[in-house]
Parts: C-alpha cells; structure tokens; sequence
C-alpha cells in the first residue's frame, strides 16, 4: 500500500464511524416502530387480610392504579389478575387511621408504580345488645280513663349493628299506637321504631297489654249453703255478704259476669247445734275480688226436716241475685 493510499484511509475512518453510528440509530428506530415503549394501565381491587370477627371495613378508596412501562410485545399478555392490592389489618384498631396498601405482580411485570399507596380506613365493629321496649302512644283516653299497667311481650329485645350505633342506644320504641279508641283491656300488636342501620334478632312486632286501672265496685252477694247432712235442717246468721271486686266499668256493669260470683259456705258432716263456718268464694271470671265481708258465718243445725225459706240447705245451686252499690 502507498503512502497515499494509507493517507487517504486514515481520512475515511471517520467517515465509517458515522455511518455505523447511523446504521445503529436506524436500526434501533426500526425496533421502536415494530415495538414501542408503552405504558399500561390497571385498576387493582384493594383486598384485606387478617381482618378481625366482626370488622367491617369503610374504605376511602376501592381500587389502586397500577402503571407498567415496557415494550409492546412484554406488556401484550399483562391482565390485571397478575396483581394484587392488600392491606394487611393484623394490628387495625376500632377508629379511623391511615393503613399501608401493598401492590404484588405475579412475576410478569418487574417495574410497576401505583397510586395510592395508602388510604384512610374507619373501622368498626358489629355487636349486639339487649335493651327494653319503650311504648310510644299517640292521642287520649277518652273522659277519665286511665291505665293502671302497661304490658310489654317480650319486654326486651337483642339490637345488633355497628358499635357506633349501638352502644347509645338504651332502649328500643315501639311505633306510635293511638290509645283515644282504646275503652278497656286491650291487646295490641306494634312494629318496632329501629336507628337505620340496626336490626333486632328474631320478630320485629311486639304485643302490647293496656290494662285500664280498675274501678272498685261493693256487690251484696247471696249465700249459699251447701252439703247439708240429710235428716238435718239449719239457719244461717246471715244470707248474705259484701264482696268487694275490682274491674273495668265494663266488667263492673255486666251483670253476667257479677252473676258468677258464688259466695257459700260447706256444711258437709255438721251435727246439731251452732257452728262458725268461714265464708267461701267460687269464681273464675276476669274481676279481681279483694275482699268479702264477713268471713264467716254461724250456721245452727238442729235434727228434723229443713223449714220452709231456709237459703239452700241441700246443695242445689241458685243464681245469686247481687246488688251493686
């Protein structure tokens, strides 16, 4: 080679490195419009782990963004199964506090960023509790009607719902119930007035007993004697007593149900001469008797036939014909 050709060659390396350093850039220009660089985009459910009995979760948000940058043909088979957003709540308290959310890849994409990369949580806890019924009535007894009771079946009730919600609540009211058309003992059948967001465990109706305060009435009862030994005949001190009842106006003025009461005394194996015999009641009807007056009778037995008007001296049964005062 001569010396001029070797001068000449010296001049073309650089000419040559140009060219290869265009050829480099040309070829990675073709790869980039057969396989660009791209971002890829997934919304990631954020999931909870280690979550207490109990806990429910309020979360700020429901989802996490995850972004990968790569290539085309590396990105084509991500799916957003291939991640997973979790908050592990080993240590979450009852509150509201900041927890960590911890994106995974399942092995396909290596670099990846997402936001948020926390969230605030409020934290509760389901309970329950047992508290009373309260009645809540509407209108007026009509004139001067009053209730001596209130009767509640069952009288309390197990609430169940957030602990926020349910640890001040004291009681549990029934809806209104109009007592103005209410004129005696009465039954009733009430919903239950719930907080929203808490429920009662098992029926959700109560019945309610309105017992109107008795009225007291003197009813003057005949007497009966009963069981009188046969061959034998008897006087009584008294034929008849004061039985004091208690009742509603209604009960009170139904002369039906004074009729059931059966004031007697037993004479069953008494022998000639006096004999001080307590007074007994028989009834099973819905007044209240507290008292009758006297308690006993004396009750004389002499041997012969009964006289004519002696009150039932063989054990026959009489309707009593009762005086009301």
């Amino acid at each position: 080679m001569t010396e001029k050709q070797a001068e000449e060659k010296k001049r073309d390396w650089p000419l040559k490195l140009l060219a290869l350093v265009c050829a480099v850039m040309l070829w990675f220009y073709a790869e980039a419009e057969k396989n660009p660089l791209m971002d890829m985009q997934f919304d990631i459910p954020v999931q909870y782990v280690n979550q207490g009995d109990g806990y429910v979760v309020e979360p700020e948000v429901q989802s996490v963004r995850v972004t990968v940058k790569g290539k085309e043909v590396e990105l084509s088979g991500l799916r957003s199964d291939d991640f997973a957003a979790v908050i592990d709540l080993s240590d979450a308290k009852i509150g509201t506090a900041d927890y960590k959310i911890e994106v995974t890849s399942s092995g396909k994409a290596e670099r990846f960023t997402y936001q948020p990369m926390k969230t605030r949580l409020q934290i509760d806890q389901m309970q329950t509790k047992d508290v009373p019924v309260r009645v809540r009535t509407t209108g007026a007894l009509s004139g001067d009607a009053q209730f001596s009771s209130t009767e509640v079946i069952p009288n309390t009730v197990t609430v169940s719902g957030l602990r926020s919600l349910v640890e001040d609540i004291t009681d549990v009211e029934t809806e209104a119930i109009d007592i103005s058309t209410l004129t005696g003992d009465t039954m009733v059948e009430a919903n239950l007035h719930l907080p929203d967001g808490v429920t009662v465990q098992g029926e959700q109706r109560v019945q309610v007993h309105f017992v109107m305060q008795a009225e007291q009435r003197h009813v003057n009862a005949e007497i009966e004697l009963r069981n009188l030994p046969a061959g034998m005949q008897a006087e009584m001190s008294r034929t008849s007593a004061d039985v004091i009842v208690n009742g509603s106006a209604e009960l009170l003025n139904d002369s039906q149900e004074l009729n059931r009461l059966k004031l007697y005394v037993d004479a069953s194996g008494l022998t000639a001469g006096a004999h001080v015999l307590p007074l007994q009641l028989e009834y099973n009807g819905s007044l209240k008797v507290t008292e009758f007056r006297p308690q006993t009778v004396t009750v004389t037995v002499t041997a012969g036939d009964s006289p004519a008007g002696t009150p039932v001296l063989d054990g026959t049964e009489h309707d009593n014909d009762m005086m009301v005062e």
